[in-house]
């Protein structure tokens, strides 16, 4: 069912071209957005896979050597927009998440006339059904074969993975072997390949500055956006930090309903234990080493970035028992069943004793970007291959 994955020793990114593969990723938020977790995978593959392939991000803004901006409304620019009271009413009709809709329908061309005019020998898509649908009509008319990675993994049932299948790319990545085999019982003759997300072990360390927030310690950090409706459920970690009265809470992120999670956690914490801030993605690594537990007690998570970073950087992460959390937390930390608020409360107790620096550095070196980046190239040869073969 999984692909096997090609020997790179034996097959030479060049093959018998005089020049390299060109590789094109699309991600228009990616440069705009920099917190999101799918704009940070395709940034930093961009990066690495420029050591085997001429590589170009379609992205939204300059984000290295290899970025190509692309004019379009990105999401970032839109959000407050569409869900102004005089306009959300208006595109009640489009989805619930209107922003990445508007960025999808004003990135279409610009993308579509950059891989029609310089074209490319595989498309990597990064934005969901909105990079399918151009990847799809350049195939429809160039033949050129798209590689896509399912970041939505499990979510929602399946529900973006169901719908991304139908686009039948050439090569269909997820990030976890329980997806592989959920989409493999869906398009049995979907090629398939695993490969997790990564973390970039260099900038997400133990060592280096931090930042006083201001809250005795131990402290422990939240990473997420602030929207009730989400799956993030940050008030379940609020009601457990409550239950420690001596731990304080930092919740990193910004959303519509920061003000609720404000009020929430100055009644149950009070301000002398509780705060909100948001920071550039840069700054991230400083934020983790300000703190002593990582917690995200999320409904669901494809392979959230913030755990790997939060155990690059020596942290015990606390989250929900479920099996793609056990196997990238492994013993980096503790699962537990977080709507349980005083069984996750002593989890994050545990948590906060003993020292688990080496450990969860040692757990994060397992997905290390560089060893990513490397399955990436073999698969991203294999898909090649096989096109030249069909063609």
């Amino acid at each position: 069912m999984t692909q096997q994955l090609i020997n790179s020793d034996n097959a030479q990114h060049k093959g018998s071209h005089e020049r390299p593969y060109r590789i094109v990723l699309v991600h228009p938020s990616a440069g705009v957005n920099s917190s999101g977790g799918s704009e940070i995978v395709a940034i930093e593959l961009a990066r690495r896979l420029s050591a085997y392939f001429e590589v170009e991000l379609l992205s939204g803004a300059p984000c290295g050597s290899f970025s190509y901006p692309v004019k379009c409304i990105s999401r970032t620019f839109s959000s407050r927009v569409v869900r102004h009271p005089l306009v959300a009413p208006l595109l009640r009709g489009i989805g619930t998440h209107p922003e990445i809709v508007v960025e999808h329908l004003t990135s279409f061309f610009p993308c579509l006339l950059r891989l029609l005019s310089q074209p490319a020998d595989l498309i990597f898509p990064h934005n969901d059904y909105g990079g399918l649908a151009v990847a799809v009509c350049v195939r429809s008319l160039i033949g050129t074969p798209i590689l896509f990675t399912e970041h939505n993994s499990l979510k929602a049932n399946g529900k973006c993975l169901k719908r991304n299948l139908g686009f039948r790319p050439d090569r269909f990545v997820v990030l976890d072997e329980a997806t592989a085999t959920y989409a493999h019982n869906l398009k049995p003759t979907q090629p398939i390949s695993v490969i997790s997300n990564g973390v970039n072990l260099e900038r997400f360390t133990p060592n280096g500055t931090s930042i006083n927030f201001g809250l005795p310690r131990p402290m422990a950090l939240c990473v997420a956006s602030l929207n009730r409706k989400n799956h993030k459920r940050v008030e379940l970690a609020i009601q457990a930090v409550a239950r420690l009265p001596h731990v304080s809470l930092v919740v990193c992120g910004d959303g519509p309903d920061r003000s609720y999670f404000q009020a929430l956690g100055d009644r149950l914490l009070g301000q002398q234990r509780f705060a909100i801030r948001t920071f550039a993605y840069e700054q991230m690594p400083e934020v983790y080493r300000s703190v002593d537990v990582f917690t995200l007690p999320s409904v669901d998570e494809p392979f959230a970035l913030a755990y790997l970073e939060a155990m690059a950087s020596g942290l015990p992460v606390v989250t929900t028992d479920d099996a793609i959390r056990r196997y990238i937390v492994a013993n980096g930390g503790i699962v537990c069943d977080v709507t349980n608020p005083d069984t996750y409360a002593a989890a994050l107790a545990q948590a906060l004793t003993g020292d688990w620096q080496m450990r969860s550095r040692q757990n994060a070196l397992r997905f290390n970007w560089d060893t990513v980046a490397s399955s990436y190239r073999d698969v991203i040869l294999e898909t090649i291959m096989q096109s030249k073969k069909v063609n």
